[in-house]
């Protein structure tokens, strides 16, 4: 009986016994999983996304699939770049059908492997009916910009990111895109930062309207566009503490470079990427400087180094292309620029460069349909339309080229290259009071220069062509000072002294004729046969001894000497025949006059490259 007494308690004991393995097995599950999440953590933080990947893997064995271990997963999965693998792990789970940010990182990794509308549609859906959440509303709107813009879809592109703006003012990559991926021209850039200003003052308290939306004004004003007549750049107090700021000093940069001064722009770009060497946005200015500077040294060695460093980086791509462009290997030079605006199709510069080098060649067609593609991608850009309105002007189609200049000056309304371009358009077109009028309306933007002597060489071409204008006119003595101001700026022109003898030809001023003239045949024998300076030259000395009042010649040679009416139609012949050989050149050097001048100052063959820099 005792035995069977023990045995009956043992029996009577063995459920509590399971109770307390079930229990203990319990707590030790969670315990493990701690464990883990804590280890796994620490991997994420020192960087070890494959390590993590295998310790959440294990977690999800242990606990099963959910949304806050199912996420941390894939996101190491995706920083790993397996976008495939993490985009079949969230849609397998319908984790992105439970919560917001696994809809974002989904739409994240179908970007990478270019799904574009399938993003689209899982953005829709989930901005119309899943979540609440106000904040991951932001980046939605953000990528749904983004996947438009991959579909060239600009328009909508651009409301989504207004759309996202709207919801969090402070939200600077929306404002970025808009801006450097010009998506809106500068009046509607000001009316976008207009607005947002407005409606963030009306909803944020005094305390952060006092400081976050004053702050992020001034970071945005920046980004606005600069190459249409672009300001100076002062900093109120409250703000000097950024005066060495990396955003500050690149937008410094870009307005150096946009007024031309081009040693100030290198002085700033250098200091940067001595500090920080990759900063692609610094780096694009810095190379469009280099180009136009003409350093292929630099240029080669900086190319070298990116092709090794960013090998899928378009900044990389192009600065290759501008090294083999600036050596006049342009078939070599098209090669890498194309595939600098594959990897990025909105990369202006790359697009510019590109039309350039086809232009150089005289190819037309390619010309034009790669300047209206630039145009269709960056509808905020004036330059593609300035450059196809260039090039209708070569082909002597200056009515249609002013259109699309025209057009250029609605976007970019006080650039005064564009307003010259137009100058250039009415002169062909003998609309002499037109074309007076718009190189007026640009030498007066160029008024708000500080220090009105410092105009660059690269507006020089405004100062000659107003010359001429003022010739065709019967302004002479207006005409003259033109043209010494142009003088002034590119002291070695041969060209302007040619204008300035023929000027003092028309004025009966052959002293003064003759020095111009003999200075300008002296130049151009350097360059090129100049039988229009010469065949000028020889009649201002048939008429140098009448400004000199010298005695009547004999009766036997007065027969030699041209009589009125014959020196009247001289200089009209010679006006009409520097027209002639001015239209000539202009035919392909209007939108590259001053790099024309540089060039001959150095004794380099003549070159077609963009006054515009590339901008």
């Amino acid at each position: 009986m005792k035995s069977l007494s023990i045995n009956s308690n043992q029996q009577q004991q063995r459920p509590k016994t399971c109770s307390n393995n079930v229990d203990g097995n319990h707590n030790n599950k969670e315990q493990l999983i701690r464990i883990i999440r804590l280890e796994r953590d620490k991997l994420i933080q020192r960087l070890q996304y494959e390590s993590a990947i295998f310790l959440s893997d294990k977690i999800i064995a242990i606990n099963g699939m959910n949304i806050n271990d199912g996420f941390i997963m894939i996101h190491c999965i995706y920083l790993s770049k397996q976008y495939q693998r993490a985009a079949h792990l969230l849609q397998q789970n319908r984790l992105h059908e439970m919560d917001v940010k696994c809809c974002c990182l989904l739409v994240k990794c179908l970007m990478k492997i270019k799904k574009y509308k399938k993003a689209l549609t899982i953005i829709d859906s989930c901005l119309k009916t899943r979540f609440d959440d106000s904040k991951w509303r932001i980046p939605l709107f953000v990528l749904r910009s983004e996947a438009y813009e991959s579909l060239d879809n600009r328009i909508d592109a651009r409301q989504s990111l207004i759309q996202a703006l709207e919801q969090n003012f402070l939200c600077y990559e929306a404002f970025y895109r808009i801006t450097h991926h010009h998506m809106a021209t500068k009046i509607e850039e000001l009316d976008i930062l207009y607005k947002l200003i407005i409606k963030s003052r009306s909803e944020r308290s005094k305390l952060i309207r006092s400081f976050m939306t004053d702050f992020m004004i001034f970071f945005y004003y920046i980004q606005l566009k600069k190459y249409d007549k672009p300001d100076r750049l002062i900093i109120r107090k409250p703000f000097q503490l950024f005066a060495e700021n990396v955003d500050f000093l690149i937008a410094q940069a870009e307005r150096h470079f946009y007024n031309f001064d081009l040693i100030q722009t290198l002085e700033i770009t250098s200091k940067l990427i001595e500090k920080d060497p990759h900063n692609f946005e610094c780096l694009e200015i810095h190379i469009s400087c280099l180009l136009s500077l003409e350093r292929s040294i630099e240029l080669f060695k900086l190319s070298q180094n990116l092709i090794d460093l960013y090998p899928e980086h378009e900044i990389s791509w192009y600065s290759l292309g501008c090294y083999y462009h600036l050596i006049k290997k342009k078939e070599v030079s098209r090669r890498y620029l194309q595939k600098a605006v594959t990897l990025n199709n909105v990369f202006a510069p790359a697009w510019l460069l590109y039309g350039h080098s086809f232009s150089d060649d005289g190819e037309h067609d390619q010309v034009m349909a790669t300047y209206f593609k630039a145009s269709h991608l960056m509808p905020g850009c004036h330059l593609p339309l300035l450059y196809i309105g260039v090039e209708y002007a070569r082909t002597e189609n200056h009515k249609l080229g002013e259109k699309f200049i025209f057009t250029a000056l609605t976007i970019a309304p006080e650039d005064p290259l564009v307003l010259h371009e137009l100058s250039v358009t009415a002169f062909h077109s003998d609309e002499l009071l037109k074309a007076d009028r718009y190189l007026r309306q640009a030498l007066r933007v160029l008024k708000y220069i500080e220090n009105k002597d410092d105009i660059r060489i690269q507006y020089e071409p405004l100062f000659s062509n107003m010359g001429h204008i003022q010739r065709k006119l019967g302004r002479y003595n207006d005409a003259i000072e033109f043209f010494k101001k142009s003088l002034s700026l590119s002291p070695n022109n041969p060209s302007t002294y040619s204008s300035i003898g023929l000027v003092y030809c028309m004025l009966d001023k052959y002293s003064e004729a003759v020095d111009y003239l003999d200075h300008a045949y002296g130049l151009n024998r350097l360059f090129k046969r100049d039988d229009v300076t010469k065949d000028l030259l020889d009649d201002a000395l048939k008429f140098y001894p009448d400004s000199l009042q010298l005695p009547p010649p004999a009766a036997s040679s007065h027969s030699d000497l041209p009589d009125l009416n014959q020196k009247l139609s001289t200089w009209s012949d010679c006006d009409n025949r520097i027209d002639f050989a001015r239209n000539l050149a202009k035919s392909s050097t209007s939108s590259s006059m001053a790099n024309e001048n540089l060039k001959q100052q150095n004794n380099n063959e003549n070159n077609d490259d963009s006054i515009l820099m590339i901008r």
